[in-house]
């Protein structure tokens, strides 16, 4: 299938995480595991009846450039994006410090 990614030096491995009807998935720059995902995403979509709406997927680099970063786009027809990227509206890969990070969460359970 594919492997996830070692957060921290701890040796865990995440693969994916899931709340309600997002996912995220953490691989190895290689395009093998990027075809795994797909097809598992295709057997969710034919196993539920559901429809996962790629063009509103991204795929994010996390470290260094890929070369092969617009393979992994055109594989998953999705839309390459940087950091910080909103997430469950929370911006990813910015600083959680700050006020500002903060305040869309506190406006929303307002």
């Amino acid at each position: 299938m594919f492997q996830g990614e070692d957060f921290g030096g701890s040796g865990t491995q995440v693969s994916h995480l899931q709340c309600a009807d997002d996912t995220v998935t953490f691989t190895k720059p290689k395009l093998e595991y990027l075809r795994s995902i797909k097809r598992a995403l295709r057997c969710f979509e034919l196993a539920s009846g559901l429809k996962i709406n790629f063009f509103k997927s991204c795929c994010v680099r996390v470290g260094k450039k890929m070369v092969n970063e617009p393979m992994w786009v055109d594989t998953l027809k999705c839309k390459a994006v940087t950091f910080p990227i909103n997430y469950l509206g929370i911006a990813l890969g910015s600083q959680p410090c700050s006020k500002a990070f903060w305040s869309p969460v506190i406006d929303r359970i307002k």
